[in-house]
């Protein structure tokens, strides 16, 4: 992970707060450059995958459940979002080993997180009980992207806040 705050980022934070989720973000990237890690991060970032989440969403439509609609509803609303946020910001990945493969150059936000959060919401609405277990797998996918270099924190804080108010916006209106 690079040692300096990107410059290509816009984002509106305090003076000196890039430079220190560069150092936080480089700690815990520092992590992944270890086996015992790094297979642990990757799995629980896969878990967030918008493939996984297609395929659970299909399947449930399938089954003729409504919940289906619901998480189709988040990821496809979530993608559209996303997408047009990095656009705006432009914000350069982190270098570093994670920075090997992926689809998008731009970090934020992090769709894996907005994504999570967004789908964490719908579920947690279905079933209030596992909101804890949701909470616990939001937080673990987004710290699993910043230990595979493929997100500062900054970029996984700005995708739960997306995936939050757009599970919660949702929520209302399906």
């Amino acid at each position: 992970m690079s040692d300096a705050a990107p410059r290509d980022v816009a984002l509106p934070l305090p003076p000196g707060w890039l430079a220190k989720d560069v150092a936080w973000s480089r700690r815990l990237a520092d992590k992944g450059k270890r086996r015992a890690w790094r297979w642990p991060a990757w799995l629980l970032a896969r878990s967030g995958d918008s493939v996984v989440w297609l395929a659970l969403s299909a399947l449930t439509l399938w089954q003729g459940q409504a919940m289906g609609w619901r998480l189709l509803w988040a990821m496809v609303t979530t993608a559209v979002i996303v997408f047009i946020v990095k656009g705006i910001f432009k914000r350069q990945r982190p270098s570093g080993h994670g920075r090997d493969f992926g689809a998008d150059k731009y970090a934020f936000p992090s769709g894996h997180a907005a994504r999570v959060t967004a789908v964490a919401v719908t579920l947690s609405f279905a079933n209030l009980t596992l909101t804890p277990v949701w909470l616990v797998w939001v937080t673990a996918v987004a710290l699993a992207r910043v230990i595979l270099s493929r997100h500062y924190l900054t970029d996984v804080t700005g995708g739960v806040i997306v995936g939050l108010l757009i599970g919660l916006l949702l929520q209302c209106f399906l």
